[in-house]
């Protein structure tokens, strides 16, 4: 039968067999890929296929609904496509227009920042120069060219150079003076603070150092102390715990002592705090143990020297040679690095010490009133042993005045007893620290300090905070046994109220005064006095109390503690004899 089959009547849905296969040559592409033609579709097929979808009958409605539908995904995919492609293009267009922005500003950088208007572009154009900035300085100070130099002939690379270098000179100084403006207004005025704050830190060995500082000082002196105040402060710090010659922490110290002299010394504490980080307890401390070492070993030093001549009569004269030109070529190294000279240092530390003494002093005479006291307190603390002996005597009678000053307005205003207990603490740390070091050789009597210290123990502890405020010192100047009694008595008083740190602290300190004045055992026994009397516990003067007709029965208490490691310290105390044997 010829009759025709059911398949072959009806149309087909299938669009791939109309494609032919492509029939042009791949093309090598430059960068060496290989990319196919697209295969070419015919345009009769395409006719004759619509003749047959347009010639179907209604059963096959739903099939070519599914291939509209395929299309039409086709259509949104390749949209979205497009669309990703859109939007790395704009990525690339506006990295191109960032990177002709910071050109244009490096170029010519006042003029691009002040048109502009966007504040983002403003802050964009600040912070694209600090980056550039940071990079290029060099790592030297470029000077300005004297009128002789200017007319000298110089070859073609000493003259680019030249070139190079006045320019970043005047396009920086441009830089700084927009970072100023931009200072006054509150718009950028952060961004343009930290950019500040930044090249302080990174490049303070570079051209207009001292107008940066000015800049930045000035923002430390407002009324607040804000967070652009925070910034800058920390920028200081940093400057000096960075800087190894001393050059640029004595501008620093200079500008700060200026400025809050200007001010009435009514500013934040942590401007004066700053001058905590400086590297001159280090660096003048060094500066003592190498004189000792260089006196020490003079002797040695001559003989190494001897046997050294003694090894270049035996050199040759090429090696002798050979050796004369390394040493050349060591000396122009050193002076290439730009190696301190520590004279000139030393004689900078010095400067700067005597500028921040200077400030204390005044603090502690003219402005005892002022907020900076406690910070001026906490410096002399820190760079005691730095002062020269001449000045111990008024010093302390200072000490004294403020420290009694402090406690008659601590008995009078119990709102500011915290605070007022602190400065005592403090004057009474400075004045030990005074004598700890080179005043030990000086004939100073301290009872007022530590009669001072024995008032405020008993306060101290109901303070639960106590040792968040109270720091350590180490005490070695041997007082009198009625003193250091009755010290050990109101301490282990104190211990019963203590939280448990600080009572395993002032444990171990009361077992060192123990085994330093062995005396002091007969506070350990039950039976034994060795004065007669009464203790008087509501005394306030320690040589005046009679400890001595006591004994330290508070660390039985203290051997029913809570806490395991106060148990196990006091048991160990109460059982402690100088010697070093536990008794029975």
């Amino acid at each position: 039968m010829d009759t025709e089959q059911i398949y072959e009547k009806t149309p087909r849905s299938n669009k791939s067999w109309i494609l032919k296969e492509p029939t042009k040559l791949p093309i090598k592409l430059p960068n060496g890929k290989i990319r196919h033609q697209d295969p070419i579709n015919d345009s009769n097929n395409e006719n004759g296929e619509k003749d047959e979808i347009s010639s179907s009958d209604s059963d096959n409605y739903d099939e070519n609904l599914y291939d509209m539908e395929v299309d039409k995904t086709d259509e949104n995919n390749e949209f979205i496509s497009n669309q990703n492609t859109s939007s790395n293009n704009d990525i690339i267009q506006k990295k191109e227009e960032l990177a002709i922005i910071a050109q244009k500003v490096i170029e010519d950088p006042e003029n691009n920042i002040a048109t502009n208007n966007n504040l983002t572009i403003k802050k964009l154009a600040l912070l694209t120069q600090l980056v550039v900035y940071k990079d290029i300085i060099p790592g030297y100070r470029i000077r300005q060219l004297t009128d002789k130099e200017k007319a000298t002939k110089v070859s073609e690379e000493v003259k680019k150079l030249r070139h190079f270098e006045q320019n970043l000179v005047s396009n920086y100084q441009a830089y700084l003076k927009s970072l100023e403006a931009e200072l006054k207004e509150h718009t950028v005025a952060e961004t343009a603070l930290k950019c500040m704050c930044d090249l302080l830190i990174s490049v303070s060995h570079f051209n207009f150092r001292s107008n940066l500082m000015m800049a930045i000082v000035c923002r430390m002196s407002t009324a607040e102390f804000t967070k652009m105040s925070a910034m800058c402060c920390d920028a200081i710090i940093e400057v000096f715990k960075n800087d190894e010659s001393g050059e640029a922490s004595l501008d620093a110290v200079k500008l700060i002592t200026k400025m809050i002299k200007s001010k009435g010394y009514v500013v934040h504490e942590e401007v004066l705090n700053t001058f905590l980080h400086l590297r001159l307890k280090e660096e003048l401390s060094i500066k003592v143990s190498n004189n000792e070492d260089s006196v020490n070993n003079q002797t040695k030093g001559k003989k190494r020297k001897y046997v050294k001549k003694e090894l270049k009569k035996h050199l040759s004269k090429k090696l002798r040679k050979l050796d004369k030109e390394r040493k050349e070529v060591e000396k122009e190294m050193k002076e290439a690095e730009a190696v301190v000279n520590k004279e000139e240092r030393e004689k900078m530390h010095t400067e700067t010490l005597k500028l921040v003494f200077i400030t204390y002093f005044r603090i502690l005479k003219h402005a005892n009133s002022s907020p900076l006291l406690i910070s001026a307190l906490e410096g002399l603390v820190k760079f005691a042993h730095l002062i020269n002996v001449d000045f111990f005597n008024d010093l302390l009678e200072l000490l004294k005045k403020i420290m009694i000053g402090s406690q008659a307005e601590d008995d009078n205003e119990n709102s500011n007893r915290r605070i007022d207990t602190r400065k005592s603490l403090l004057c009474i740390i400075t004045a030990f620290q005074l004598l700890s070091g080179q005043g030990e050789a000086l004939n100073i009597d301290l009872k007022e300090f530590y009669t001072q210290m024995y008032k405020i123990l008993m306060p101290l502890a109901l303070n639960p905070c106590m040792e968040q405020n109270v720091n350590k010192r180490k005490q070695k100047t041997l007082i009198p046994i009625e003193r250091s009694a009755a010290f050990l008595k109101r301490l282990s008083i104190s211990c019963l109220n203590w939280p448990s740190k600080t009572v395993l602290m002032c444990l171990e300190k009361m077992q060192k005064m123990i085994q330093k004045q062995s005396r002091l055992d007969a506070l350990l026994v039950s039976d034994d006095r060795i004065c007669n009397g009464v203790y008087r516990a509501d005394l306030d003067d320690p040589e005046l109390c009679n400890p001595l007709a006591t004994n330290l029965w508070e660390l039985s208490l203290l051997e029913s503690h809570y806490d395991p490691k106060v148990r196990a310290m006091a048991t160990s105390l109460a059982t402690f004899v100088p010697n070093g044997e536990k008794s029975v």
